[in-house]
């Protein structure tokens, strides 16, 4: 059972805290529609030009709220963002864009740029399944319970008490790998850090879950493919 601690950014199961990402914690209020209202294709993408970020400093940077939220949606358009990339942007809470889209079946891959954030600048989004959009970094998808049960991991956190599960790298487009099940379904492999504490600390091991759909796009949940220690 998975019970909330006192700090928000944090779950505690069985005694073992694992520590979550306040940029992860903020965008899932709004980021998982149960279904999808618009279909997300490469439509969606948008690459914004050179002077963006100075263009919004100076028009947006001290602004909040809805405000800042519209001045950057403002901002977007002016810049050649389609209908649908602002769509997926509002979806977000307005605090990023779909850099690149990749079509994997029925449910999709959208890799995400949040330019606002101070760490964590980059994303993944499993999209046009149901639940509408899963950021593979929202830990309530992802069942870390099963992790009390593989060996190399036990072994780690008896050596590290403090070991706590982070995002992996998502800047790069190799990640997550993805197949079509027998069944028809779909399953994505998404990599995460074993860190010795915190966001800046030693990488322990490498944790990998799948995220599995059924022919309909259904997310159906998550299992623990590999735990992979590292340095040895």
């Amino acid at each position: 059972m998975i019970n909330n601690t006192n700090d928000p950014h944090k779950l505690e199961i069985g005694g073992i805290v694992f520590v979550l990402l306040i940029c992860s914690i903020a965008s899932a209020q709004s980021i998982n529609p149960e279904s999808p209202t618009t279909r997300f294709d490469s439509t969606a993408v948008w690459h914004p030009p050179a002077d963006f970020r100075k263009a919004f400093d100076s028009r947006c940077d001290t602004l909040r709220g809805t405000a800042f939220q519209d001045c950057f949606l403002k901002l977007m358009r002016k810049m050649g963002a389609t209908r649908e990339a602002l769509g997926f942007a509002e979806l977000t809470d307005t605090t990023g864009y779909v850099r690149r889209l990749v079509n994997a079946g029925t449910v999709d891959i959208a890799y995400v740029c949040y330019p606002f954030r101070a760490n964590e600048n980059y994303g993944v989004t499993l999209v046009n399944g149901r639940p509408g959009m899963i950021d593979v970094d929202d830990f309530q998808y992802v069942d870390l319970t099963l992790l009390k049960k593989d060996t190399t991991y036990l072994n780690i956190l008896n050596d590290f008490p403090d070991a706590a599960v982070w995002p992996g790298d998502r800047y790069l487009f190799d990640q997550p790998g993805y197949k079509t099940l027998p069944d028809g379904g779909q399953r994505f492999i998404v990599e995460y850090m074993l860190k010795n504490g915190c966001h800046a600390c030693a990488n322990l091991a490498a944790v990998s879950f799948a995220f599995d759909f059924d022919s309909a796009g259904n997310f159906i949940g998550t299992r623990l493919v590999s735990v992979t220690r590292l340095g040895q």
